[in-house]
């Protein structure tokens, strides 16, 4: 479960990185902050899809 918390944390903080580059009018940052939030994102409900069969 901790690697649930840590990777939701962690997907959270790189979406609000990826507003504050927007909002600095960065795009190319932006756009990778965004990837990467979505990906700890996504990989933080996997872990916790798969930890809720066992």
């Amino acid at each position: 479960m901790r690697h649930f918390y840590f990777r939701l944390v962690f997907g959270v903080i790189w979406l609000l990185a990826a507003g504050v580059s927007l909002f600095s009018a960065d795009i190319g940052l932006c756009a990778l902050y965004t990837v990467l939030g979505i990906l700890f994102l996504l990989s933080a409900m996997r872990i916790r899809k798969n930890g809720e069969e066992k």
